[in-house]
């Protein structure tokens, strides 16, 4: 079943390929990212503890948000309004019920990494990442679940091809990376959901401003993982 958005014209108004090659470029730029693609366990391991407060923090942000509806009742009608939000959920319960809790699977990989603590620091731009995840401001918080789509999918696409990466775990498969892979067939992705509902808050039509804190958001993953790659690889390579 095909589910209504807001806009029917997503791809032409937000360029999703150049943005997915820029995501693509800081996430094979990284050093921490490359060495854990070649098998490096103190790569693979600092990469899962370093980038879990966010993960874990992430879904729950994602529940504490309230979307009103008045301001899209204004815009768009509220027949409008009630048809693209049942459409949205359904798809977003399908998405769930097909996924399951992406921290769970992020915990159970590692656990198959042999990390039973995922407890560390918090790179300081993960914790600016958080703090976008909790903004009352509409627009800011689905740019930022779209640029963390977008690092998930493309983090997911250059490891996923490694077997020196997945041959790390012990039931040699990489789940997480595996369920961002998943295609919707059913209907709107993520990014198509996350992508129109920033549109829909924005106090302005133009994308422009949309596409630079989708693209800032996934500038901060790329300064996160130096930081953790500065922070705990040392540290592991030591132990």
């Amino acid at each position: 079943m095909k589910y209504e958005l807001f806009h029917d014209d997503n791809e032409y108004k937000i360029d999703f390929e150049d943005i997915r090659q820029k995501t693509f470029q800081v996430v094979s730029g990284s050093s921490l990212i490359r060495r854990a693609f070649e098998g490096d366990t103190a790569a693979a391991v600092a990469l899962k503890i370093g980038f879990w407060p966010f993960v874990s923090e992430f879904e729950y942000a994602i529940d504490q948000q309230s979307l009103p509806r008045q301001p899209l009742v204004t815009r768009f009608g509220e027949r409008r309004v009630r048809q693209v939000f049942l459409g949205i959920a359904r798809a977003v319960r399908e998405m769930k019920q097909e996924e399951g809790s992406h921290a769970a699977h992020w915990r159970k990989d590692a656990q198959c990494l042999g990390i039973n603590d995922l407890s560390g620091p918090c790179a300081p731009s993960l914790n600016a990442l958080i703090e976008r995840s909790y903004t009352k401001d509409l627009t800011v918080f689905f740019a930022t679940l779209t640029g963390t789509e977008f690092i998930a999918e493309e983090l997911s696409r250059f490891l996923s091809r490694s077997s020196r990466f997945t041959g790390l775990f012990s039931r040699k498969r990489w789940i997480w990376g595996e369920v961002h892979l998943a295609p919707h067939d059913h209907g709107p992705s993520h990014l198509e959901i996350d992508v129109d509902l920033a549109r829909a808050y924005a106090p302005s039509t133009e994308a422009n401003h949309i596409e630079e804190m989708i693209l800032d958001t996934v500038a901060l993953f790329g300064r996160a993982a130096e930081q953790v790659e500065d922070a705990l690889t040392p540290e592991l390579m030591v132990a």
